[in-house]
C-alpha cells in the first residue's frame, strides 16, 4: 500500500534550500517556486494538484494548487523531483499558515551621534537609562543597542568605537533585566558584547560583512537577526532595483539562513527581516510592509522594522520623530499577518497592537 503524507519536511531540510526559488505565496491563491520545465514532472505534480502556471521575471514558476491552503498528498515511496518539489509547496504551506506567534516589542536604543531619527539623543547621562525605563514601562521583549548608525550613507564605524559605546551601556542596562540585542556587523564587537551580558545579535548584512560572524554566533548558540539588504548602507541606494521584489527578497533570505545552518546556527536561533528600507525605495517599502507575512513560508519567525523611516512620510517634509502615528499604523499592518518581533523606537501604542492580535485579527 501506498503511503501517503501532507508534510513531513521544514523549507529548511532540503538540500537545495537557498540555491533555487523557494515557495512563497502570492494573490489569489497562486504561488512562486522552484523552476520546472519536464513535461513528465509538471504531468505528475498536476495528478496531485499542484499545476505549473507562467514562469516569473526572477527566474522561478508560478503554480497554482487545486485545493487552496490545503497540503499535497504525495506518495512517499517515490523520491522523485516531482515529489520532491510537492513537499517543499507543503512545508512552506505549513510555516505559512502555522499558528502566527505572538508578536514581541524590540526597542531601539541607538548610542550614535548620528543616526537619522535620534542620533545622539541617549548620549547624555542618565538619558539611556530613562529611555530604558519608558521602554520597560511600554512592554519591551528586547532592548536593540546600536553603535554604528546604518542609514543610507552612513560609514562604517570602527570596532574600537562601537565597543566603547557599547560596553558601558550592557552594564548599565543590564539591572533591567531585559534582554539585550546588539545591532552590529563584527563579530569581534559581537563576540565583546555577548561576553558582557548580550544574548542576541542583530546583523543588518546577514552575516556577509565579517567571516567570523557565523561562528561566533553558532559557538555562542545566541539568537541572531539576519537581514536583507543588497551592498553596504554606503551603497545600498544604488541597489533598489527588483524584478521580482518579494521573490528575490525571500531567495536572499533563504540563501542567508542556509549559511546560517552550514554554519551551525540552529534553526530556532535564525530570525529573518526583510530589510525594509535597506536597498528597498518608498514603493518597495510599502509593499513590504503590506505582504510581510508571505515570507513566514520560509519557516522562521519574521522581524520588521519600519519605525519612523521615510517611506511612511510620502511627502518628506515630517521629522522622523513625528512619523510615530505612521509607524502605528505600519506596526498594526505587520502583526497581523504573524510578524513576530517589531522593532521600533518606542511602544507608546503597543498595548494596540497586542489587542489586535490578541483579538485573533493576525491574518494567515
Amino acid at each position: 500500500m501506498t503511503r501517503y503524507t501532507a508534510a513531513v519536511a521544514r523549507p529548511w531540510d532540503f538540500s537545495d534550500f537557498g540555491k533555487e526559488p523557494v515557495f512563497l505565496p502570492l494573490e489569489e491563491g497562486w504561488w512562486r517556486g522552484p523552476r520546472e520545465n519536464d513535461p513528465a514532472i509538471l504531468e505528475s505534480l498536476a495528478e496531485v494538484g499542484l499545476a505549473s502556471g507562467p514562469p516569473r521575471a526572477d527566474g522561478s514558476n508560478s503554480w497554482r494548487p487545486s485545493r487552496i491552503g490545503e497540503p499535497l498528498a504525495v506518495a512517499i515511496d517515490h523520491p522523485t523531483r516531482a515529489f520532491e518539489i510537492a513537499r517543499k509547496y507543503n512545508a512552506a504551506l505549513e510555516g505559512f499558515f502555522a499558528p502566527p506567534p505572538f508578536p514581541s516589542f524590540m526597542a531601539i536604543l541607538n548610542l550614535t551621534e548620528d543616526s537619522f531619527s535620534d542620533g545622539g539623543a541617549l548620549l547624555p547621562a542618565g538619558a539611556l537609562e530613562e529611555a530604558a525605563t519608558l521602554r520597560k514601562a511600554e512592554g519591551a521583549s528586547w532592548l536593540d543597542l546600536g553603535a554604528e548608525s546604518t542609514r543610507p550613507g552612513a560609514a562604517p564605524v570602527e570596532d574600537s568605537i562601537q565597543s566603547e559605546r557599547l560596553l558601558p551601556a550592557i552594564e548599565r542596562l543590564l539591572p533591567f533585566q531585559i534582554p539585550l540585542s546588539v545591532d552590529t556587523r563584527s563579530a569581534k564587537v559581537a563576540e565583546a558584547c555577548l561576553d558582557a551580558g548580550a544574548t542576541m545579535i542583530n546583523d543588518v548584512s546577514g552575516l556577509t560583512h565579517d567571516p567570523a560572524m557565523a561562528g561566533l554566533i553558532a559557538e555562542k548558540g545566541c539568537p541572531v537577526v539576519l537581514m536583507h539588504m543588497r551592498g553596504t548602507p554606503s551603497t545600498m541606494v544604488d541597489h533598489t532595483d527588483y524584478s521580482d521584489l518579494f521573490g528575490e527578497v525571500a531567495d536572499e533570505l533563504a540563501t542567508r539562513a542556509r549559511a546560517a545552518l552550514d554554519a551551525g546556527i540552529h534553526p530556532d536561533r535564525i530570525i529573518l527581516d526583510p530589510g525594509i528600507g535597506f536597498a528597498k525605495d518608498s514603493r518597495s517599502s510599502c509593499a513590504l510592509v503590506e505582504g510581510a507575512g508571505a515570507f513566514r513560508a520560509l519557516g522562521f519567525d519574521i522581524l520588521l522594522g519600519p519605525s519612523r523611516k521615510s517611506f511612511l512620510d510620502p511627502s518628506g517634509l515630517l521629522d522622523p520623530s513625528d512619523r510615530d502615528a505612521s509607524t502605528l499604523e505600519a506596526a498594526l499592518t505587520c502583526a497581523r499577518q504573524g510578524v513576530a518581533v517589531l522593532r521600533l523606537h518606542n511602544g507608546r501604542k503597543w498595548d494596540s497592537i497586542r489587542k489586535a492580535a490578541r483579538a485573533g485579527e493576525v491574518l494567515a
